[in-house]
């Protein structure tokens, strides 16, 4: 008789960032979990040093003593971003050949099947790279926050699935074109091939960056409904943000499409930028545009560029047009939405994405 299989091991890491009102759910969601403890460890990031976050942190792993999983500290000394943080500890998971690592918000909480049902949808498919928890609201756990991520043609993310019903969600695992980094398990395996975040990004379009990369070396990523994970999540207006966001979101398209793709895709571009720069004036965060559109104009920029497009043409196995496939041309995300982007911009944006699939389509790119 086969003896069964062993139990995958998983490091869950947690980057902290302000974190300290978020901390005890968070902790609760690490002791409630069903996971054998045996095969699973937490590393914490300390990203913000003196804040607060890692006293709060030692003195919760006091109080729950043994049972916790075992906790590992890691403090960089400085603020590594979103990216580096969590490269810190994606390193150490697999140099000592374990199979998986699981991301998760400061700001969530396990359910707590969350990390088995993600662990074995993952087993299910030598072809999943990531798995995306369902995510929900924590202030109302029937409401959700992302049932995975979308990805526009042009580069920009959203979450899928927003404010609809936890009830509503497809019971069988499903394609998503990423997952979001607040509650996704990747195997380390691919992880290897893909490489991993991109610590230029720093905050904001490095989950999508990656969910690209995994599509693009032939894996996917996939939604596990039966993984729930409870996010505080609002939507932020935070002006500083969208330097990073605007900045982020051009890097990824220049890295990601090839170039005769990016050739058809110009105009869009352009046309894109200029309304989003009007937008951003409207809204007063031009400044932040501004410093994100000259970020481009540096030569350091372009070495960056052309290095990551050098890595990812040699890794790639699937074409652009297949790619596409898995993007949406439409503008969903709520905060957003208008009669005017829903009457002018979207039926402009897919009648160029439609002429786009189908250059790419016809000639294999």
């Amino acid at each position: 008789m086969n003896d069964p299989k062993p139990t995958p091991f998983v490091d869950v890491i947690v980057v902290l960032w302000n974190s300290v009102p978020f901390l005890g759910d968070l902790f609760r969601g690490l002791v409630r979990l069903d996971y054998p403890k045996n095969t699973m460890c937490v590393h914490i990031v300390d990203n913000s040093p003196g804040d607060g976050s890692l006293a709060e942190v030692k003195r919760l792993m006091a109080l729950w003593g043994n049972q916790l999983p075992s906790v590992e500290i890691h403090e960089p000394g400085m603020n590594l971003g979103f990216s580096g943080g969590h490269n810190l500890a994606i390193k150490k998971s697999i140099e000592r050949g374990h199979e998986y690592v699981y991301l998760l918000n400061y700001d969530a909480e396990f359910e707590p099947r969350a990390l088995r049902e993600a662990v074995d949808a993952a087993e299910s498919d030598a072809l999943i790279g990531s798995v995306q928890s369902l995510l929900v609201m924590q202030q109302n756990p029937e409401e959700i926050n992302s049932d995975g991520n979308a990805i526009h043609f042009l580069g920009f993310g959203y979450c899928g699935g927003y404010h609809n019903k936890r009830t509503e969600v497809s019971l069988d695992i499903k394609n998503i074109a990423y997952a979001s980094g607040a509650g996704v398990l990747f195997k380390n395996e691919v992880l290897q091939k893909t490489g991993l975040l991109d610590e230029t990004l720093f905050a904001y379009h490095e989950d999508l960056d990656l969910g690209w990369r995994i599509i693009l070396v032939g894996y996917k990523n996939v939604l596990a409904h039966k993984s729930v994970v409870r996010h505080h999540y609002e939507f932020s207006r935070s002006i500083k943000k969208w330097f990073w966001m605007e900045r982020n979101r051009t890097a990824v398209v220049l890295k990601n499409y090839r170039f005769p793709t990016l050739i058809l895709l110009a105009p869009m571009l352009l046309v894109t930028d200029f309304a989003i720069l009007a937008f951003a004036v409207k809204g007063g965060w031009w400044r932040e545009k501004i410093r994100a559109m000259v970020w481009f104009f540096k030569p350091q920029t372009w070495v960056y560029i052309l290095r990551g497009r050098r890595d990812i043409n040699r890794m790639r196995l699937v074409s652009d047009g297949a790619v596409l496939k898995m993007f949406t041309p439409f503008i969903k995300y709520q905060e957003f939405e208008n009669d005017i982007v829903n009457s002018i911009v979207n039926p402009f944006l897919k009648f160029g994405y439609e002429i786009v699939r189908l250059f790419t389509g016809m000639t294999g790119l």
